[in-house]
C-alpha cells in the first residue's frame, strides 16, 4: 500500500471520528440551532491555486466556534511522460471562528501535497508526498443560520516546514 494511500485513509478516519465525537460532546450548546456545514471554493489559500472544501463546525454557540476543514485540489493533472497522474493537495485544518455575523478567523493546519517527479535512479515517475504547515488570518462574513459565506484571509505556508511563504486567499461558499 503506497505511503499517500494510508495517509489519506488516516486523515478520513479522523474527520469521521471527529465530526461523530463533536456531535455527542456539543449537543448540550445550541449547536443545533446554527448551521453545521460550510462548502466552498478558495482560490489561493492553503489549497494551492484553488480549492474545494468542507467544514464541519464542532462547537458553536452564538459568537464563536471552531470548525474543522478537509479540501482537495490538484495542479496537474498530467505527469511530465503526459500520462494521466494528478497532482493532489489536501488542506487540512482547525479553525477558530469569534462574532457574529461578521468573523474573525484564525486556524493552522497541515497541507498534504503528493506530486510526481522523475526518480534519480531510472527516471521514471515517482510519487513524492510531503507536509507543509499552514497558519491563517482572516474576516469571514457568515450567518451563524446558514446561507452565503465569503472569507479573505492571509494564510502563509511553511513550504517543507522550513521555506516560510507569504500567501493569501479569497473564499466563496454556502453555509447550510
Amino acid at each position: 500500500m503506497s505511503p499517500f494511500f494510508k495517509l489519506f485513509s488516516f486523515v478520513c478516519f479522523c474527520a469521521v471520528f471527529f465530526f461523530n465525537f463533536s456531535l455527542k460532546v456539543f449537543a448540550q450548546t445550541n449547536y443545533d440551532k446554527n448551521s453545521k456545514n460550510v462548502i466552498y471554493i478558495e482560490g489561493a489559500g492553503a489549497g494551492g491555486y484553488g480549492s474545494i472544501n468542507y467544514e464541519r463546525l464542532c462547537f458553536s454557540s452564538s459568537k464563536t466556534a471552531f470548525a474543522f476543514r478537509l479540501g482537495v485540489s490538484t495542479y496537474y493533472l498530467n505527469d511530465y511522460t503526459d500520462t494521466f497522474n494528478p497532482e493532489i493537495i489536501l488542506p487540512v485544518a482547525l479553525h477558530f471562528l469569534y462574532g457574529k455575523n461578521h468573523k474573525l478567523e484564525v486556524g493552522a493546519g497541515q497541507t498534504i501535497t503528493s506530486f510526481v517527479r522523475a526518480s534519480r535512479q531510472d527516471f521514471q515517475p515517482k510519487r513524492d508526498v510531503r507536509n507543509h504547515t499552514h497558519f491563517m488570518l482572516g474576516y469571514r462574513y457568515q450567518k451563524n443560520k446558514g446561507g452565503f459565506m465569503v472569507r479573505v484571509a492571509y494564510t502563509p505556508i511553511l513550504e517543507f516546514n522550513t521555506d516560510y511563504q507569504h500567501w493569501g486567499g479569497l473564499a466563496v461558499g454556502y453555509s447550510f
